[in-house]
């Protein structure tokens, strides 16, 4: 029932795009039966319509599985074979064009694949073909790893290239670098413009910047439909994935029709949405998660745990969800230790509350503060056995970098109750190697302040300052308990309080006010740099009632 259908699609494709039988020297006279392929169900149809319209080479043994991943010397024998056959060639006159020396006869191995053998010196020696058939080689190639002619016509005609000798022809290929050879394909047919605005992928901060202008011209460049040559998959390239047999043979059916398309976009090359990515980062306050040692059980936060489960806390703050990247500051412990510093307040969370910031959307948490050591060394260390499975922590001589679309951030955080020389050199320090390491911005957090009070001090801001001095590029402060000011100082900015937030160490504080702060950075992907700011600190009310605390945040009315 199956090919009326496959062989009806095949006639329209070739009526519609003019396809004709292309003539190889090799072209074996069985068929290809597909039915003993695997073939993607979205991809069949234009596999069977390039063999029936000799896009390729029945000859040519590509494997059982076709969703597999293509390797290099795969994807050099289909692009020379079709470069030949729209210029109306045999493969042999490619050869002879470019001063190709022939010879006959294979190496193989069990595998079909290529054999490298382990002694430098007789690497030329263990040349072999991909095949176990006839297959043409040369006498004298460019390569210690295959002596392929197809390997050989791709190096020579500039689509694809070895590195120090190596063609690495059973390596795969990811999208990005398919891209690059399918535009070296295309240019060597003289197709060298896209016919339509590029496409906008959400995830182009991954393109490597080698492959920019190849994704430009790949999914700009259309067949007569308006197809891109290479699109992508709900707004995403996928630049680092691999590309299949069965979307290279595709791409070859939308290249020859492409061939007709004499439509050209005028700057497709400046395309925007490739060079910048836009970074949106989040911060909330303080988080405990449990309680005090003398709480009782009623109204606190485990009560609220225990009914309402791990993914209420923070499901209705919207910034959290619709970010990049989220933190907060973690005070207190995780821990089932029963040994605690002999002070008024002691808090002490169960261990699973940590998946609660992954519900949270939660991804980096401070843990400098004055409660993470509660429960003395056992407590601080198993506090961090159990965040560390959900998000990157910070504090003190944990320095993270968390990649956030390409742009690497780096985290630093400290106690802020004085500002000496022991500080200075923290920041210092901190700042130096963070650098070191790639960060491209650096967030500080500091536990300061003093409690209940509602506008910085001075030694929050010569703190704050002088992380902006050394090379900060945020400063985010908690502990006072109640939000405080945002400052710009140098162009950057200060939140020097962001007050409680989801806070199990107080069932009823009197000031529910609290903010949320959203840094929002524009940043070059060619420069690496920042070229535009802008920040917005967000009220919130850390319970959805007013007669008590239910730990559940709420934009402020």
């Amino acid at each position: 029932m199956k090919k009326p259908i496959r062989a009806a699609f095949v006639f329209f494709l070739a009526v519609c795009m003019g396809l004709s039988v292309i003539p190889f020297s090799a072209i074996a006279t069985q068929d290809v039966d597909l039915n003993r392929k695997i073939v993607s169900p979205w991809a069949r149809d234009y596999v069977s319509a390039a063999y029936d319209a000799g896009l390729v080479s029945p000859s040519f043994d590509l494997g059982e599985d076709y969703t597999a991943y293509i390797t290099r010397l795969q994807l050099a024998r289909l692009m020379v074979e079709f470069i030949a056959a729209e210029q109306n060639r045999d493969v042999s006159e490619l050869a002879d064009a470019y001063g190709l020396t022939l010879q006959t006869g294979t190496q193989s191995n069990a595998a079909g694949g290529s054999i490298l053998s382990n002694s430098f010196e007789t690497r030329v020696a263990a040349l072999t073909m991909p095949d176990e058939q006839q297959t043409p080689s040369v006498a004298s190639g460019s390569f210690l790893d295959t002596n392929y002619l197809y390997a050989e016509l791709a190096s020579k005609m500039n689509i694809m290239f070895g590195y120090a000798g190596f063609f690495r022809p059973d390596d795969n290929l990811t999208r990005a670098e398919a891209a690059v050879v399918l535009q070296r394909c295309m240019e060597a047919l003289d197709v060298t413009e896209a016919s339509t605005a590029p496409m906008r992928f959400s995830d182009s901060f991954e393109i490597p910047r080698w492959a920019v202008q190849a994704v430009k011209f790949a999914s700009g460049r259309t067949d007569s439909s308006g197809t891109a040559l290479m699109g992508g998959d709900a707004g995403r390239f996928m630049p680092l994935g691999h590309f299949t047999i069965e979307q290279a043979i595709v791409t070859l059916v939308r290249m020859h029709d492409s061939m007709r398309v004499q439509d050209v976009y005028p700057d497709w090359r400046d395309a925007p949405g490739y060079d910048q990515v836009q970074i949106d980062l989040t911060f909330g306050g303080d988080c405990t998660f449990g309680r005090g040692k003398d709480f009782s059980y009623y109204r606190s936060f485990d009560e609220m745990y225990d009914l309402m489960g791990p993914a209420y806390f923070f499901s209705d703050i919207d910034a959290f969800y619709d970010d990049d990247l989220t933190m907060v500051n973690f005070e207190g412990t995780l821990t089932t230790s029963t040994s605690s510093l002999s002070k008024t307040f002691v808090f002490r969370g169960r261990p699973e509350y940590a998946e609660i910031l992954e519900y949270g959307s939660v991804d980096v948490v401070t843990v400098a503060n004055n409660h993470s050591m509660d429960y003395l060394a056992q407590g601080y260390q198993d506090t961090l056995d159990n965040l560390s499975p959900y998000v990157a922590v910070s504090g003190y001589d944990q320095l993270p970098i968390v990649t956030v679309k390409g742009v690497k951030i780096g985290f630093a955080s400290n106690v802020g109750w004085s500002f000496d020389s022991a500080q200075k050199t923290f920041i210092d320090n901190a700042v130096e190697t963070l650098k070191a390491q790639g960060a491209e911005f650096i967030v500080f957090n500091f536990h300061w302040g003093i409690e209940g009070t509602y506008h910085s001090s001075s030694t929050q801001q010569a703190i704050a300052h002088y992380c902006i001095d050394q090379g900060a590029d945020l400063v985010i402060g908690h502990h006072p308990h109640v939000a405080q000011e945002v400052e710009t100082y140098k162009g950057k900015q200060i939140a020097y309080s962001l007050g409680n937030l989801v806070f199990g160490g107080n069932q009823n504080p009197a000031d529910k006010n609290c903010l949320i702060f959203r840094q929002t950075l524009i940043f070059d992907l060619e420069t690496r740099t920042i070229i535009e700011q802008t920040h917005d600190a967000m009220p919130y009310r850390i319970s959805s009632v007013d007669y008590r605390n239910d730990y559940h945040p709420i934009p402020a009315a």
